[in-house]
C-alpha cells in the first residue's frame, strides 16, 4: 500500500517537533515540556507504525493540540523580553517559536484530514 505525502511528513514533522521539546528539557525546561516530547515522538511512531489504528489520529490531534499551547505560550514568555536589555534573545525566541506554532497548526490540519482522503462523502 502506497502512502500519501501527508502520510509520510506528518510523522517526521512530530519527529522534529519532539526534537525541539528534547533539546528544551535538556537545556532547562521543566517536566511539562517533557510530556511534550513524549507525545510528539509517540505521535510520530503511533502514525508511523500503525496509521489507520484507531488511538493514532487521536493522539496525533491531542498532541499537536498541545504542542501548539506550549509554544504559543512559549512565545508570549518570549514576547516579554523585546522592551529589555535581552530583546535580541527575546525576538530570536519569538521567531523560533512562532515558525513552531505554524508547523503545529498544519500537524492539527494534516491529523484531521488524515485518513478522510479515501472516504467517500457522506450524504444527508
Amino acid at each position: 500500500m502506497a502512502k500519501t505525502v501527508k502520510e509520510v511528513i506528518v510523522p517526521i514533522l512530530f519527529f522534529a517537533e519532539g526534537a525541539l521539546w528534547v533539546g528544551m528539557v535538556a537545556t532547562g525546561g521543566g517536566p511539562l515540556l517533557g510530556l511534550a516530547a513524549l507525545s510528539c515522538v509517540l505521535s510520530g511512531v503511533f502514525l508511523l507504525a500503525t496509521p489507520s489504528n484507531w488511538a493514532s489520529r487521536p493522539l496525533a490531534g491531542a498532541s499537536a493540540f498541545f504542542g501548539l499551547s506550549l509554544t504559543v505560550y512559549q512565545g508570549y514568555q518570549a514576547s516579554t523580553l523585546l522592551g529589555s536589555n535581552l530583546s535580541n534573545l527575546g525576538a530570536y525566541s519569538l521567531a523560533v517559536f512562532a515558525a513552531f506554532s505554524v508547523v503545529y497548526v498544519y500537524l492539527e490540519l494534516a491529523t484531521l484530514s488524515l485518513g478522510r482522503a479515501g472516504e467517500p462523502a457522506k450524504k444527508p
